[in-house]
């Protein structure tokens, strides 16, 4: 208890902290601080004059001039591209490298999506069954203009910078239309054979329904990783005789021999491939074994599978007849048919992908053929081009809008101008 004598004692001696008056500037402190200020301020100018000489290079453009009499044609749409990639800037911090940029696109991805449009399933001639999901209509356009997209690994139509892409190309003319490959996009499995790198092979039945649904439209194809290296081999393999008017593989795996080593080659390659066969478990592997031919494959196989080699020899091998990965990689590969391509093709890649690393670009192949029109940016990642953060591919959807929007008024017999 406190007695009387401690309520009438005398106050410490000592201050309260609470009553401390403000600590006096001195003059070191005011030094440091405008050292501090000064740092700062250098620290910004050096990152900015990195930026600005560093980061905002032009992109790089392989090209081949042509030596026939459409050399006026295809000069005028490469005076076209090279002001498109005027307008490449990388974000400064999303963009800092190919694995940020890379994860914020994988971020982008996942995150949920309003799907626009009508979903129409399509049944195959071997009664495996795809799904068309249709973008709106553009308000106003004299001929209709539909581009075939076609997403990438992990990826269909639901996918929130597909919705984007639509968007995008509805905006710029287009009617977009996406490929959800067999056993994507919510289908049930109807036959042995699920969405992989030779679903090219049912690009030529897709394209007929979709012409004579849309009789007389112009018809082009974009392409994201694995959908951009099939459209790639598609556009190859059937050379004079494609259908499409041009195409634009954002990207791309062009050897996919090459990629796949690529993907074993370190700890983080090694990291990026686990967390993209987790996602193939995921999205794909459920609809096989929710199907009749699950007995067709070891699920132990299957789900024990670290590498995207060993779960493509566990699964997609076993169901599509390929007696290893080699020779499912080597018999849907682009890069054999690249000179075979020829409507314009618009190839881009980014020289920091984590996934198809630049070395596996086999450069001077794609320069020879003066179809193709090749542009590797500094920055970007694997489809990380978000020119301010703006969504994961901003800057590819509006080149690529440009890039089609040219060749199909030359389809028409009118000059772009941009």
């Amino acid at each position: 208890s406190i007695g009387p004598s401690a309520l009438l004692a005398p106050p410490s001696a000592g201050p309260s902290p609470s009553v401390l008056g403000p600590m006096p500037l001195t003059k070191d402190m005011a030094l440091g601080a405008v050292a501090g200020a000064g740092t700062s301020m250098v620290t910004g100018l050096l990152l900015l004059h990195r930026y600005l000489s560093q980061e905002l290079k032009k992109p790089l453009l392989l090209h081949a001039p042509m030596q026939d009499r459409d050399d006026m044609e295809d000069r005028h749409l490469l005076q076209e591209v090279k002001l498109l990639l005027r307008d490449y800037w990388p974000h400064p911090v999303l963009e800092f490298s190919g694995y940020t940029s890379t994860f914020w696109s994988g971020l982008w991805a996942v995150l949920p999506a309003a799907s626009v449009g009508e979903v129409e399933e399509l049944t195959l001639q071997d009664g495996g069954i795809v799904s068309l999901h249709w973008g709106e209509s553009p308000l106003n356009h004299s001929q209709e203009r539909i581009v075939l997209v076609l997403p990438g690994l992990n990826n269909d139509s639901r996918t929130s910078f597909v919705q984007d892409t639509m968007k995008h190309l509805q905006s710029g003319g287009f009617q977009g239309v996406t490929l959800n490959y067999r056993g994507t996009g919510g289908l049930e499995l109807k036959s042995p054979r699920v969405g992989a790198a030779d679903a090219w092979k049912d690009f030529n039945e897709v394209l007929d329904h979709i012409q004579a649904k849309h009789p007389g439209a112009l018809l082009f194809g974009m392409g994201f990783s694995m959908g951009a290296g099939m459209l790639l081999r598609y556009l190859g393999v059937e050379g004079q005789r494609c259908r499409l008017r041009a195409a634009v593989a954002i990207a791309a795996p062009v050897d996919f021999p090459a990629v796949q080593k690529h993907l074993e080659s370190s700890m983080k390659k090694r990291f990026i491939n686990f967390l993209m066969v987790s996602g193939v478990k995921m999205f794909v592997m459920r609809s096989i074994f929710t199907s009749p031919f699950a007995h067709l494959l070891s699920k132990k196989d299957v789900l024990t599978a670290t590498s995207l080699r060993r779960l493509e020899e566990a699964s997609i091998c076993k169901l599509h007849g390929y007696a290893d990965a080699e020779e499912y990689y080597a018999s849907n590969s682009p890069r054999p048919f690249l000179q075979a391509i020829a409507v314009p093709t618009l190839v881009v890649n980014a020289q920091d992908d984590p996934v198809v690393g630049i070395s596996t670009l086999p450069r001077e192949e794609l320069a020879k053929n003066p179809r193709v029109y090749t542009v590797i940016t500094r920055r970007g990642g694997h489809i990380g081009w978000g020119s301010g953060g703006l969504g994961a591919a901003a800057w590819t959807d509006d080149m690529a809008v440009d890039f089609m929007q040219a060749c199909a008024l030359r389809a028409s017999g009118i000059r772009s101008r941009l």
